[in-house]
């Protein structure tokens, strides 16, 4: 930007008028969290037996050791099982990932369906929890450090001990879930 320019821009902030904040009621509108970003993620986990859940929160918070938070939903089974066992996995799915994937994983409960049941392929990683091959374009397998209870969730960060490249498909986001793969009505 050039001197000029910037000095324009200074002078049309500088010379805005604001509304006053005790005039301004604040309101949520909470349409405004659709233009956060999300994916659409399997998350995995072992104890006793295999289970996994749809989240859509699953971020990188730090790069030395390299961290990830994932936040997942309290009355979950896989979240159990991630508070006892310390250990999760976090499959990316992409956009060629077909609603009955979605289904399968996040709208029943591990508590009364074997969700591995019928899976073909026991693919597992190094700390022997499953991970997604198909449909999927990288894996994170984590080792949790801390959790934190936020009311309906908990908020897992976990250090990371293995992720590979599966794929170079474009990641699923919560967006292109409900414009393309969620049913309409």
């Amino acid at each position: 930007m050039t001197r000029l320019a910037t000095e324009r821009l200074l002078k049309v902030c500088l010379t805005a008028t604001f509304a006053d904040p005790k005039e301004v009621k604040p309101t949520i509108d909470p349409t405004a969290l659709f233009k956060l970003s999300y994916g659409l993620f399997v998350l995995t986990a072992k104890d006793e037996r295999d289970n996994g859940c749809i989240i859509n929160t699953a971020f990188q918070v730090a790069n030395d050791p390299t961290k990830i938070a994932i936040s997942c939903q309290k009355n979950n089974l896989t979240r159990e099982m991630i508070e006892k066992t310390g250990a999760f996995n976090v499959s990316v799915l992409t956009e060629e990932v077909p609603f009955e994937v979605i289904r399968h994983f996040g709208m029943q409960t591990g508590r009364d369906v074997d969700k591995f049941k019928d899976c073909t392929e026991d693919v597992r990683a190094a700390n022997g929890i499953k991970y997604i091959p198909k449909y999927t374009n990288a894996f994170f397998s984590a080792k949790v450090l801390s959790s934190t209870d936020l009311g309906s969730h908990t908020l897992f960060i976990g250090e990371i001990t293995e992720s590979r490249v599966l794929g170079d498909a474009p990641s699923c986001t919560y967006a292109h879930y409900h414009a393309a793969i969620k049913p309409k009505c």
